[in-house]
Order: C-alpha cells, then structure tokens, then sequence
C-alpha cells in the first residue's frame, strides 16, 4: 500500500463499501452480504472472463426468490490512489468506467404468459493496461411473476450459464440449445443481447463480438457480427406438421453441417467462422420446445411416416455467413477475397388435409466465394506491391442447389409426388506469373434430375401389404428415401 495510504500497522482496512490492500482498491457498489456478492468475490480476481462471469446468471435467477423487484451489485478492481483525499474520486470512477468502458456485456430479458418482464445483466471489465477489473449484476423484475413463472424462469438458469460461456470464450461456440428449451406455456419470448471487447495493436477499444438472438412460440432469430464476418439466421416455429421424429432431424442437421464444411473448402473459408455458423445452426435446430414433444401422430396435419421421409425434417429456416471481404493483392484491389454461403428451407401446403392439398418443401443453397491461392500449394500467397510476388491464382466460386419435394393428396389419397434436384457450379480460375495473366479458365457443370416418387410409394405399401417387408427393412428404406433428400454437392 502506498505510504501515504498506509502505517507501521496497517496493511488492510475498509471505508465503508471500499477495500484497501497491498496498493489495490476493491469498490462495492452495495454492501457484499448475499450470494451473488460471495459470486462476485470469487470470480473477480480472475483474468479470464469466462471465469469472472461463471455462476453469475444462476445467482441472478436465484435472487428471484427474495421478492424483491430490483437488485444490483457491482464490484471494481483498480489500482489505490497514491493519497487518501483521492480514493472517494478513484472508486466513482472504477464504478462509472466499468458500465461505460465494459469489456463485455451480457442481457437477458425474459417475457412471461401473463405480461410479466425479467431483466438479467451482466457487465464485464478486464483492462490489460492497467490491471484493472470488475463485474456487475443486476435483475429488474417489471410486474407480477406468478409462482410457475417464477418457477420456469429460474429453469433457464443452465441454459443461460452455457449462452454465456459460449458467447464470452476466446472462440466463439454459440451454445443456445438449452436457453431455447424454455416452457413456453409459461414463457412468451427471450431476447439476448451480448457485447464483447477488445483493444487493437494500438490500444484501440474494438467490438470483437456482437450478438442479438430473439425466440418466442413462433420465430427464432440471430445476428451474429464479428470483424471477419456475420451470420444470420431464422428459423421458423409456425408448421409443427412437417417436422421429423428426433432422430430424422438429427440427421438432418449432421447433413446440413456436412454440406457446410463441404463449401467452407471449396470457398477457403476462414474455419473458426465456419464453426461458429455451424455451432449456431446447431444450437437453433437442436429443439423446437413444446410442440416438438408431441408425437408424428398427434400433430395436426402430420403426415404419414412414408410420405414424411421425402422431407428434411426441420423446421424452415434461413440462414448465411458472410465473411468480411479482404483485398490480399495491394496491387490488384479488385481482386477481392470473399465468402458467402446462404442456406434455406421452405414449405408450404395449400388446400385442406381433409380433402385435397399440396405439400411443396424447397432447399436451396447459394456459394459465391473468390480467393487467392499459391501456385505451388493450396495456401495463400505472400503478397505484397512487388512484381516478383506476383504468383498465384485467383479463383471464383459460383455454386448453387435447388431440392423441391412436391406431394400431392386428394381424398387423404397421395395421387402425385415428385422429387426434383438441379445442381450448378462454376469456378474460374485465373493465373498469374510475375503479375502476367497466363491462364484463364471457367469450368462449369449443371446437373438436372427429376424422380416420380409415386412408384416407390406404392410399391412399399405392395409389399407391406403382401408382409414381404420387415419393420427393420422399412426403417431403412425409409431412412435411404431420405438421404435423396439432400444433394451431395459443395452446396
């Protein structure tokens, strides 16, 4: 402790809600006498921002059983003041730099059935240039919880602990699965907000991350936006009808990530982007809530177990990355790096389940990437102004799949399905020796298929007729109509 602050036999003392030991302030915004407090206490010395706000969320939602509509507690670490006349100013200003320089924030706002709103925040500091950190939580409750809300709202403790973790480690994981497995009975809507923090080369404060995630009975939405790229993705709650069984929407879900890691290498793109795309498709697609639970049978409109295996078994959805263009040639700045992939799924069904209707599910994917590659190898090229760097190719990525599924009923009757695939790729590969063009080539195909699926639906309910087809026999018939579903491409 500074000498001005300290005696022969005074290493430690407190004023009030501040803390003075060894040349370091600790500032309490309120007495720490409750349990988030012992949270804070513990996690506040440490360096990793993960390990500052672990537990923090659960201790929050815990709070709800005091009663009380609004809590805060926050707590800084700085660096002591070199005389005591100072130390009111420097703990002010701990406090006030912590909720306006943050190095992340975190708020989850949770809406109930009956109007309701709980408000959860957490902010985060961790300056590297001065030692200096802190957290702060705080819980607002707007209204009247009754005990089940209450209830169901401290069941997302877990769910927005793993958010968080997720969110605020040094690679971006989005962990939403269970933050979205929330009883909506009870709970209407869930938004998610979340800001995290960085400083350049330069000392320059930057937004390494920001994130905006929306889920209510109806719609799941997400934004995600870094410095080297976004993704956005939607997925649409409204047609419980045309869902799979748990297991085929498991595998639909591993040939979505399949195909994506497939355009990531035709693309080059960036690999830590494309795992945070797929861990957020994943995340989104792992539950859809209540109505999942109800079985095939029981869902209105649902449709046979035969017909259901010519869909993908997901809800509809959007989603795509972006990658942030780059110019990697400073002596070609139109020759730009880039990445985008978009993949969606819709279904619509016109006409009545109780006569007659149409049942039309579309995927389509969409890759449009450009990149520099290496003459010698597939890695990027060292390039810089000179002639002499100028080595390499630079190819362009065009490719897109379309998958409609179309299956038609009359009288409870399927009269005509049909299964249509058309995939198109192009790549354009230009070549470069000391800045010359030499070569310049465009390499496209385009695959077109249509298969009537009416034959192969009869001649199954032939044969089960006749008792020629196990229930394990079907089971994988089925499962290999499916896999038709998705067309093996880059897309």
């Amino acid at each position: 402790m500074p000498a001005e602050l300290g005696s022969d036999d005074l290493t430690y003392e407190i004023l009030g809600r501040i803390r003075l030991n060894a040349g370091q302030l600790q500032v309490w915004e309120q007495t720490p006498n409750d349990a988030v407090s012992e949270v804070l206490a513990r996690n506040t010395s440490s360096h990793n921002i993960a390990q500052r706000v672990s537990g923090v969320g659960s201790a929050l939602l815990e709070q709800l059983s005091s009663g009380a509509p609004h809590y805060r507690q926050t707590v800084a670490n700085t660096t002591a003041p070199s005389s005591r006349s100072q130390i009111q100013t420097q703990a002010a200003k701990a406090l006030n730099e912590l909720q306006s320089q943050p190095s992340a924030s975190l708020e989850l706002r949770i809406k109930t059935q009956s109007g309701a709103t709980v408000t959860l925040r957490i902010v985060d500091q961790q300056d590297a240039r001065t030692g200096a950190t802190g957290i702060s939580a705080e819980i607002q409750v707007d209204g009247t919880l009754s005990a089940a809300e209450q209830k169901a709202v401290q069941a997302l403790a877990g769910g927005f602990e793993r958010a968080v973790q997720s969110l605020v480690g040094d690679e971006t994981q989005v962990g939403l699965a269970k933050l979205t497995q929330f009883d909506s009975t009870l709970i209407t809507r869930l938004d998610l907000q979340a800001k995290v923090y960085g400083r350049d080369d330069y000392g320059v404060r930057y937004q390494k991350l920001g994130v905006s995630f929306r889920a209510d009975t109806s719609t799941r939405e997400i934004k995600i936006a870094r410095p080297d790229g976004e993704v956005a993705m939607s997925i649409d709650l409204r047609q419980p009808a045309f869902w799979g069984s748990a297991a085929q929407k498991a595998k639909a879900v591993d040939k979505y990530l399949a195909r994506m890691d497939q355009a990531a290498t035709r693309g080059r793109a960036d690999r830590d982007l494309v795992q945070m795309f797929k861990s957020t498709f994943a995340s989104l697609t792992a539950s859809y809530g209540a109505q999942e639970s109800n079985s095939l049978a029981t869902r209105e409109g649902a449709l046979s177990e035969d017909d259901a295996s010519w869909l993908t078994g997901l809800a509809d959805f959007k989603a795509q990355l972006t990658a942030t263009p780059r110019i990697s040639n400073p002596r070609k700045r139109q020759e730009v790096d880039r990445f985008q992939y978009t993949v969606d799924q819709t279904t619509r069904a016109t006409g009545s389940a109780a006569t007659a209707r149409t049942v039309d599910q579309a995927q389509n994917a969409r890759l449009s990437a450009a990149y520099h590659q290496s003459l010698f190898s597939s890695a990027a090229p060292k390039l810089d102004s000179t002639t002499a760097s100028q080595n390499y190719y630079y190819k362009q990525v065009e490719d897109s799949t379309t998958t409609q599924v179309r299956l038609q009923y009359d009288k409870h009757a399927l009269v005509a399905a049909s299964l249509t695939q058309l995939v198109e790729q192009s790549l354009r590969a230009q070549k470069f020796e000391h800045n010359k063009l030499l070569e310049d080539n465009t390499v496209s195909s385009q695959k077109p298929s249509v298969t009537d699926l009416l034959p192969l639906l009869k001649q199954l309910k032939d044969r089960e007729d006749r008792n020629e087809i196990t229930a394990e026999e079907k089971r994988q018939l089925l499962a290999t109509w499916n896999d038709r579903v998705f067309a093996t491409s880059s897309t």
